[in-house]
């Protein structure tokens, strides 16, 4: 074997005889490896997060005119309600006995609320007593009014049951004189309520060494050209950089419009603040976050009969029978719970598949299928099926769709007990419960909501120097920055109409 010769020598030369062989071509780096693929393979065909960046871009966009400050919007509840009494009273104030009312012996029904006026009918829990009001004032803050039972019976007196502490009791209608009456009960309204939210503003930055600039260039080639997440191709490596930046902070904007949490309290008073610019750091209330209280439920194991049962009661008397098609928006396996039950469900009961382009046999599936390589012939069969529509009673019918975003283990690391899935993967979002929801994508406006720069220093790749012509830099360093800026945020104009049901894992 010679020996080095030089010191700046780079391979050591090596000495053969004989054939020569690929052996021999390799080890004097004359062949090198033959790389197959011209970018890296992704692991996953699939890329969650990018779903939940199409999900928020399919909102329509409403602009705001504040990037730092509060947006508003009304909602208006329903004007016929019923409200809970507060006591009620002989006439000098003393308690009522177990009966009252006979012989159109009147009483005191007191409320904490204006609501109830003159000549009106009024009803509590129970429709067997109803109640004409004869005298209304307020006394101590509260609203009392005197009554007398309506009937066809003067010996029939109200058990002093039904006004109980809390007992609800709303209008029934109204009773005038025939013959020169000289008043009537007055209108009520239910004034429009106010929700607010913010826009949430993200930021990422990187910076390019000078001497990383024509990376993957022709002059610099690479060995394989870069691929993002989304299967995008780039050769250079600051293109590539550019698009991993771009995307990175558009799911940054996506899951923070999802799941973000608002961070002011009742005052409007931000609770997060920079400890060098000594700013507010505002948060928007995320998709989820916004969802009515009241309409949030977790579940230990999927019921689609308790889930049934909560839709027809937020659809009874909203809803019309012919309209109450709603979907469940759920991970992966999500849908697969919902699936075991109802076929936990067709266990029960018979029934059969409707599919137009199957043979049912014993209530299952069975429809032709492709032989692929097995040697079968025109009578092969495939079996099975899945379910992804489910009717319940007086016109409820559920659809299932696939939030792929839902499904994110690197977002969503904790797994269900059974391994099956990660825990958010089970989570199901009803929608459609009486109409749109009202779901906008908020931003500024004037175009400020997307915003990316360079900050350019000896180097950079849109404005190299020239000899006689000194280009214009704001920084020394040899190289740039780049700052990408996102503001944005959803917000749910009607959050009643959203069901969450999130699965209860400890």
């Amino acid at each position: 074997m010679a020996q080095d010769m030089f010191r700046n020598q780079v391979y050591q030369s090596k000495d053969f005889a004989g054939m020569v062989t690929d052996n021999n071509i390799f080890s004097i780096y004359q062949q090198k490896p033959q790389v197959l693929d011209n970018a890296f393979r992704r692991i996953y065909s699939m890329y969650p997060a990018a779903a939940a960046v199409n999900y928020v871009n399919s909102f329509p966009v409403m602009e705001v005119e504040q990037e730092n400050g509060f947006y508003q919007w009304m909602l208006k509840g329903q004007e016929k309600k019923n409200i809970p009494i507060v006591s009620a009273t002989e006439l000098d104030g003393s308690a009522l006995p177990a009966a009252v009312g006979a012989n159109r012996a009147q009483f005191i029904l007191v409320f904490a609320e204006k609501f109830f006026f003159n000549t009106e009918v009024i009803k509590g829990e129970t429709d067997d007593y109803h109640f004409l009001v004869k005298d209304s004032y307020e006394e101590d803050g509260y609203y009392k009014h005197k009554v007398e039972l309506v009937n066809d019976d003067l010996d029939i007196a109200a058990p002093a049951s039904l006004f109980t502490a809390g007992k609800r009791f709303t209008k029934l209608g109204g009773l005038t004189p025939s013959t020169l009456s000289y008043e009537g009960s007055e209108p009520w309204f239910s004034s429009p309520f106010k929700l607010q939210n913010r826009l949430s503003n993200c930021r990422m930055q990187y910076t390019v060494p000078g001497n990383m600039i024509r990376k993957g260039t022709e002059n610099e080639p690479l060995l394989f050209p870069f691929m993002d997440d989304q299967g995008n191709v780039t050769p250079i490596w600051i293109n590539h950089i550019d698009m991993k930046v771009k995307y990175q902070v558009d799911e940054y904007e996506a899951f923070m419009a999802l799941y973000g949490k608002k961070n002011w309290d009742v005052t409007g008073r931000y609770l997060n603040f920079d400890e060098r610019t000594k700013f507010e750091i505002g948060a928007g209330s995320g998709l989820f976050e916004q969802i009515a209280p009241g309409n949030q439920y977790r579940y230990s194991s999927f019921d689609i009969d308790l889930m049934s049962e909560m839709i027809h009661s937020l659809a009874v008397g909203s809803i019309e029978r012919g309209q109450r098609t709603v979907t469940i928006n759920t991970g992966s396996f999500g849908a697969m719970e919902f699936h075991k039950e109802i076929e936990r469900k067709s266990s029960q009961s018979q029934f059969n598949i409707l599919n137009t382009n199957a043979v049912i046999d014993s209530g299952r599936a069975i429809s032709s299928a492709d032989g692929g390589n097995t040697g079968a012939g025109s009578n092969a069969l495939g079996y099975g099926y899945q379910f992804t529509r489910y009717y319940a009673y007086n016109g409820i019918t559920f659809l299932v769709n696939i939030w792929d975003f839902l499904d994110d283990d690197r977002m969503f690391p904790a797994r269900h007990p059974s391994g099956l899935g990660n825990v958010e993967s089970h989570r199901m979002i009803v929608t459609g419960l009486g109409g749109d929801a009202g779901i906008k994508r908020v931003k500024v406006k004037g175009g400020d909501s997307d915003i990316m720069a360079v900050v350019p220093g000896l180097r950079d790749p849109y404005s190299p120097g020239g000899t006689g012509s000194p280009k214009v830099a704001v920084s020394g360093l040899d190289g740039y920055e780049v700052h990408c800026m996102k503001t944005g945020g959803l917000m749910v104009e009607d959050p009643t109409k959203i069901l969450d049901w999130q699965l209860n894992v400890d």
